[in-house]
């Protein structure tokens, strides 16, 4: 095992810079090894974790453990390939081994009892594409986080979603696969799906494109829909209670709507985040701004709340501006970009 190059991966995820493919390289690489992914499972929960501290540590303290940090990590000069990591990714881990230090045996023998969850969380502006241990093969979209256990695939497959996700999910009939939001779980035995979760919606939606899977209603003792293909499982967050004035109380709780895939490619709107297209089928504005920010990883402020005209586009490799003006020409806005702050008004 290659813990050199699983460490250089590491900083590089930390540090918001490690590619697709190194990715999918640094997946197979924590499947392979329990050590490393204890390793990854704890840097990740600290690089989530604030760090303001009353005391501080002296800078000479840090450039001496960095300067360690780096020897372990490069190999000897002899051999002809020298991994080179650039200072954001060296300093990423270094800080999160500080914090840690003494509490994982990452570099050595024995092995650690593994506890902690995997965990693949996703930044506004970013997507990842992983395979699970199963084969399962899993796509994550923007802000999202996706958590599962150091045992999945050995009696079960779960995990935890948190945003958005497409699920290509390799079919076993003795272990069925759970999808676990907050509002609904949704079970599949081998199919392929997309469930949208984020927590600043008002609404969560599943989508099923072939196979077949089981939604169940948390909160609602007994409620499991099934979903056939091209179907689209529609539950307001606030079920089963009724939506208050002004959240979501002009739409129904629950929808069961059929989609159309388009007859160019035969892929439907709500899946097409995975092809990195942007797309908005009569959509409102006020549904819109959060799917813009996290794309584009920007804080959009909307002020012209009287826009009640629906909004529908496809947009593929188009900068914010694009989008903004086609919103321009289409519904008449007028807006404002300031770096990373957008108003709409």
């Amino acid at each position: 095992m290659d813990k050199e190059r699983i460490f250089e991966l590491l900083g590089k995820r930390s540090a918001r810079e490690l590619t697709l493919q190194e990715q999918v390289e640094l997946s197979r690489l924590l499947q392979e090894d329990p050590d490393a992914r204890s390793f990854a499972a704890v840097l990740e929960e600290i690089m989530a974790t604030s760090t303001s501290y009353e005391g501080a540590v002296a800078d000479s303290e840090v450039d001496h453990f960095i300067k360690g940090v780096h020897n372990r990590i490069s190999p000897r000069k002899e051999e002809a390939r020298r991994i080179m990591l650039n200072w954001k990714a060296i300093a990423a881990v270094a800080a999160a081994v500080l914090i840690i230090a003494g509490s994982i045996a990452f570099f050595r023998d024995q092995a650690p009892v593994n506890t902690l969850p995997n965990v693949v969380a996703t930044q506004k502006g970013n997507k990842t594409h992983m395979v699970l241990p199963d084969g399962t093969k899993v796509w994550v979209n923007a802000d999202s986080r996706l958590t599962y256990e150091q045992s999945f695939g050995q009696q079960t497959r779960e995990v935890v979603l948190t945003g958005e996700a497409y699920f290509d999910v390799v079919h076993d009939e003795k272990r069925p696969f759970i999808v676990h939001t907050q509002r609904i779980d949704v079970r599949v035995f081998g199919t392929a799906f997309n469930v949208r979760s984020y927590t600043d919606e008002p609404s969560t939606q599943t989508t099923l494109l072939r196979g077949s899977v089981q939604v169940s209603l948390k909160g609602v003792k007994d409620k499991k829909i099934m979903l056939a293909p091209n179907e689209k499982l529609v539950v307001q967050n606030g079920y089963p209670r009724p939506a208050l004035k002004d959240k979501g109380a002009h739409l129904p709780q629950i929808e069961l709507l059929t989609i159309k895939p388009t007859p160019k490619d035969s892929l439907v709107a709500e899946t097409q985040w995975v092809n990195n297209k942007l797309v908005f089928d009569q959509e409102r504005l006020e549904q819109i701004v959060p799917v813009l920010e996290r794309w584009y990883n920007v804080k959009i402020i909307l002020k012209n709340n009287a826009v009640s005209q629906t909004f529908s586009g496809v947009f593929e490799n188009d900068t914010l501006e694009d989008v903004l003006q086609s919103l321009k020409l289409s519904a008449g806005i007028k807006y404002r970009i300031e770096k990373d702050l957008v108003t709409i008004y």
